[in-house]
C-alpha cells in the first residue's frame, strides 16, 4: 500500500487488482489513513478493479488504457482460482502469462500479493502453492514476518525479509540470518495507539550487528491465533459433505457462528489448514477455490460410535 501511495503523490497512474475484495472501500480507506487526498482516488490516476470473472484480451486492452505505472495484484490465490489455473508449475506460469506479463510489457512496474502457510518449517521462502511462483520472478520476492499484530488503535510490528533479489541490489542493504537466501531488510511499524496522533507508517533499515529472530514461526510469527485455525476449521467440518464452496462463503460462515476474525487471518488459517493436510482444496461452484475438512479416520470412528 504505501508503494501505490508513492506512485499516486509523484502523479503516476495506479492499477489495483484485488481478487479478494469486491469493493474498493477497505482500500481506499487505507490510502486515506497514509495521507491520500479523495481526488486522487478517481480514474485515470487510481483505479480499483475487483474482477469477477477471468480477465480476457479486450478486458487487460482497456485496463491499459491509459497505461498505469504501477499495478498491484492482490490475492494471488484468488486470482489462480478464478482463471481456473491449479496450484502447480503449469498454473503459476498461465497466471503470469494472463496477468502480469502484459503489464511488464506495457512498462509498468507489477506487484503481486500472496500469502504463505503457517508453517512451522522457519526456513521456508516460497508463497504459498507451487515454488513456480518465486522461480519464474524477475526481480524481489518479499516476505512479511508480522510480530506484533496491525488494527485499529494498535502499534503494528512486522519484519521484512528479501528472499529473492535480481538482479541483487537489495541484499547489499540488509543483514544475513540463519537461513540461506534469507535477508533481513528492515521493520515496518504501522502506528494507531496514540488517539490524540495521526496514524503513522514508519520503514526502520537494519542497524549494524541487527539479527532479529528469524527462526521464530507458528502462531507468534503470523500473528494469527491458533484457535482461529480451529475455528476455520470447525466450521468448514459442520457444513454439508464438510465443505465451503468459497472463502468468502466461509466468511459469511464464520459470522453466522459469531466467531470473531479478520478475512486476511481467516485466509492465512486456511493455508494453514491446507498445508497441514486438515483441509483439502476442492472446485466450488464456478470455479471458485472451496475447502473441505479432512477428518482422521479414528475421529470418523469414533463420531460414528458416538464415542465422547
Amino acid at each position: 500500500m504505501a508503494c501505490v501511495v508513492a506512485e499516486l503523490m509523484a502523479g503516476r497512474p495506479v492499477l489495483y487488482i484485488h481478487y479478494e475484495e469486491s469493493s474498493p472501500d477497505s482500500t481506499i480507506e487505507r490510502l486515506r489513513l497514509l495521507g491520500v487526498l479523495d481526488d486522487m482516488l478517481f480514474p485515470p490516476l487510481f483505479r480499483f478493479v475487483a474482477p469477477q470473472q477471468p480477465i480476457d484480451a479486450d478486458d487487460r486492452a482497456a485496463l491499459l488504457k491509459p497505461p498505469p505505472a504501477l499495478v498491484v495484484h492482490d490475492g494471488v490465490n484468488e486470482a489462480m482460482a478464478l482463471h481456473q489455473a491449479e496450484q502447480k508449475i503449469e498454473g503459476a506460469s498461465e497466471f503470469r502469462r494472463r496477468l502480469v506479463t502484459p503489464f511488464l510489457q506495457a512498462g509498468a512496474a507489477t506487484l503481486a500479493c500472496d500469502h504463505v502457510p503457517m508453517s512451522r518449517d522457519g526456513s521456508r521462502r516460497d508463497a504459498y502453492g507451487t515454488v513456480h511462483k518465486g522461480n519464474a520472478l524477475d526481480g524481489a520476492r518479499i516476505a512479511l514476518e508480522n510480530r506484533k499484530a496491525f488494527g485499529r488503535g494498535l502499534r503494528g510490528v512486522s519484519n521484512m525479509y528479501v528472499t529473492k533479489d535480481r538482479p541483487g541490489h537489495l541484499r547489499a542493504r540488509g543483514r544475513a540470518t540463519q537461513v540461506p537466501g534469507k535477508t533481513y531488510v528492515g521493520t515496518l511499524v504501522g502506528d494507531d495507539s496514540d488517539q490524540f496522533a495521526p496514524f503513522s507508517l514508519m520503514f526502520y533499515a537494519p542497524r549494524a550487528g541487527d539479527q532479529p529472530d528469524d527462526g521464530q514461526d507458528g502462531p507468534a510469527a503470523t500473528g494469527v491465533d491458533s484457535q482461529l485455525a480451529e475455528d476455520v476449521w470447525e466450521v468448514i467440518a459442520a457444513q454439508p459433505d464438510r465443505t465451503v464452496g468459497s472463502l468468502r462463503k466461509l466468511y459469511a460462515q464464520m459470522r453466522k457462528a459469531g466467531k470473531q476474525f479478520t478475512e486476511s487471518e481467516a485466509r492465512t488459517a486456511v493455508e494453514d489448514l491446507v498445508a497441514d493436510d486438515r483441509l483439502a482444496e476442492v472446485r466450488g461452484r464456478g470455479g471458485a477455490q472451496g475447502y473441505q475438512a479432512i477428518v482422521s479416520s479414528a475421529a470418523a470412528s469414533a463420531a460414528g460410535s458416538g464415542a465422547p
